[in-house]
């Protein structure tokens, strides 16, 4: 079927014409449909039986624009391909931690998915102070299933090359990552936001530092250049819908082949925003506690369930048996993890600075009316990235992060001036 944009009165027909959608949804009846996507790229819709809600789907289509932005700014329809392809490979992976897939069609760049009707976004349930007693687990399973299994740990050579071809050209939006990431946040820029206090720290805090700059710049240089993994790239509170029982990991368009440790410092630095957000939110600091919690829970998480499949793995691309004796293999897992960890620092505090002065904020903090207290906070991620960055390299371990995020906070804290 030629590419066409699906709107609501041509909706009906196009499903209709799909076996397993047509299943699902079941005959006769009309159709609600209700446009719910809140995102920056694509068209996400809800549709169900009006006469038998139970029966609903998730019908998402990229469009050839960046949907945010309108038809002036081009954007090609490939995203969805991407998307497509790493969804379908997480429903290998991990089928209980992503939406499963009714209908998946390339040409159209359309997904049709299970609705997940009893879940929330994360991110709007932490600024409700909701805990989720399984997320900080779930999240580092996912992490280390799919970062581990599609590496050349876990993949034989051939096999291995043959998956990373399906994802090479994701250029469009590895290139927005690299610039709202990596370099626009880093210097004056037109796509920046705005708020006086923020950008006065930003422009003489970080952006004259060249340290600081010359570091980010080194793990821009990871992002463009290694290729250990399949990630899902663009992993973020908004990304995960939720309940206190179940986890899924959703919006797969920016998957590509990089570095390991992007994934996991990306979803810590999410968390960590939301850490801040709470001096706001929060009347005392035991959401918080709960928060960096399950924050560093991901890291800790992650790391054992990796090493578990490495220990579980024969020969793989990477390494084949008899090539290191018992000691020299424990050793190479050692600074294999550790190099994982800096990165996942680094990456972390590159996520704190971009969603801080970047065009995509979070909603946390960014919703936040009062432009003096946004400053406030907004700051504090600034100071927290600058921080995390600088250290990078010299944390040896989880133990020493989190004390030292403690601390952070604790001398940060606008509770403590009050």
């Amino acid at each position: 079927m030629s590419y066409r944009i699906l709107e609501r009165s041509s909706l009906p027909d196009y499903l209709d014409s799909l076996p397993r959608v047509k299943e699902i949804l079941g005959d006769g009846g009309d159709l609600d449909i209700e446009e719910i996507g809140d995102g920056n790229l694509n068209y996400v819709y809800k549709i169900r039986r009006s006469d038998a809600p139970d029966r609903a789907v998730i019908v998402k289509q990229a469009v050839p624009y960046l949907r945010m932005v309108g038809e002036s700014w081009p954007l090609s329809r490939d995203r969805m391909t991407f998307e497509i392809r790493g969804l379908e490979l997480y429903n290998e992976l991990v089928p209980e931690l992503v939406p499963s897939i009714y209908h998946a069609d390339e040409e159209m760049s359309v997904l049709v998915m299970e609705l997940l009707d009893e879940h929330v976004i994360l991110r709007q349930g932490m600024i409700d102070g909701i805990t989720y007693p399984r997320i900080g687990t779930d999240i580092g399973i996912f992490l280390a299933e799919t970062l581990f299994r599609t590496s050349a740990l876990g993949m034989d050579s051939i096999e291995r090359r043959e998956l990373m071809d399906r994802f090479t050209l994701n250029h469009e939006l590895c290139k927005l990552t690299e610039e709202f990431i990596f370099t626009f946040p880093l210097m004056e820029h037109e796509s920046n936001y705005s708020n006086p206090a923020t950008d006065a720290f930003a422009r003489t805090v970080l952006r004259t530092d060249t340290d600081y700059k010359l570091r980010v710049l080194q793990l821009k240089n990871l992002f463009l250049t290694k290729a250990d993994a399949l990630l899902h790239a663009d992993l973020h509170t908004g990304s995960l819908m939720v309940n206190e029982a179940d986890t899924r990991i959703i919006d797969m368009e920016f998957a590509y082949f990089g570095p390991f440790g992007f994934d996991v410092g990306k979803i810590i630095a999410n968390f960590l925003m939301s850490y801040t957000s709470h001096f706001f939110h929060s009347r005392d600091d035991s959401y918080q506690a709960w928060i960096l919690d399950e924050a560093m829970k991901i890291w800790r998480v992650f790391e054992q369930r990796f090493l578990d499949l490495w220990s579980q793995q024969g020969d793989s691309a990477m390494l084949i048996d008899g090539l290191l004796d018992e000691s020299e293999l424990e050793e190479f897992k050692r600074r294999f993890m550790l190099d994982i960890f800096h990165d996942t620092i680094g990456f972390c505090g590159c996520s704190l600075a971009r969603r801080t002065v970047g065009i995509a904020g979070v909603a946390d903090i960014r919703d936040i009316e009062d432009p003096d207290t946004r400053a406030e906070l907004e700051i504090i991620n600034l100071k927290l990235s600058h921080l995390l960055i600088s250290r990078a390299d010299t944390i040896d371990s989880i133990e020493e992060l989190e004390s030292l995020i403690r601390t952070f906070y604790a001398e940060q804290s606008p509770r403590s001036r009050n």
